[in-house]
């Protein structure tokens, strides 16, 4: 099931799917060629590292009028995707970060829990038979604690600066060829949010940035953090 929320957090529509997905770790917005504007779905995440090749997928679907006034659903009144299954050339990794970049540049980052933080690249352009993605680069040298491991990932519409978030922070980034390059003085501590357990980020128009908690202390409702950022000095 897919929500479409507003800024106090309130749910203005829900789009079930027409695919079920096995873990879901992170979605992104960008333009799509045939559609003009799509939602990106990782089912990525493989905590164990056991998932086998094409058993990992992105899927894509047209962005839905988040009203639920549009007509977007299929005759079974579910949302329609696209699948594109996916093995990686290093093994299994637990993925919880997508980037997409206007042109449908997708990039995927490893949490960093048993290997170093590595990105990965989709060779353009997406297909429906499973695809080997390429290593890009690793941000660690080693895997990570857990506050430090990485857990989500956004892109801002212009596709000139994005972030990686980890449980305790959000770092801001810019592309130097096809590879990721760290913003000096772009690294935003998240202590003060007291997250319960911070899993995504979106940026929007204007440098709006929005944070989300998957869930509180001692099982209470997840949380969603707005801030805004001038990201035009980045």
């Amino acid at each position: 099931m897919l929500y479409a929320v507003d800024q106090e957090g309130s749910i203005t529509a829900r789009f079930p799917l027409s695919e079920r997905l096995g873990d879901w770790e992170d979605l992104a917005v960008s333009t799509c060629a045939e559609h003009g504007s799509c939602l990106y779905l990782a089912d990525l995440g493989d905590n164990y590292e056991e998932r086998s090749a094409g058993r990992i997928q992105l899927h894509r679907v047209l962005e839905p009028d988040p009203t639920g006034s549009g007509g977007e659903l299929d005759a079974e009144g579910r949302l329609p995707s696209e699948s594109f299954p996916i093995r990686l050339p290093d093994g299994a990794r637990d993925i919880e970060a997508l980037l997409v970049f206007p042109g449908e540049r997708v990039y995927v980052v490893t949490k960093g829990r048993n290997h170093p933080v590595t990105v990965y690249r989709y060779p353009p352009p997406l297909r429906p038979d499973t695809v080997t993605l390429e290593h890009v680069q690793e941000l660690t040298s080693r895997a990570r604690i857990t506050p430090r491991q990485v857990t989500g990932g956004a892109v801002d519409p212009r596709g000139a600066v994005f972030a990686l978030r980890t449980y305790e922070s959000l770092q801001f980034y810019r592309m130097d060829g096809d590879t990721l390059a760290v913003l000096d003085g772009a690294l935003v501590n998240l202590y003060t949010l007291q997250e319960g357990q911070g899993e995504g980020v979106g940026i929007g128009l204007d440098g709006l940035v929005a944070l989300t908690s998957e869930g509180g202390t001692a099982g209470g409702p997840g949380s969603m953090t707005l801030m805004r950022c001038e990201l035009e000095r980045l």
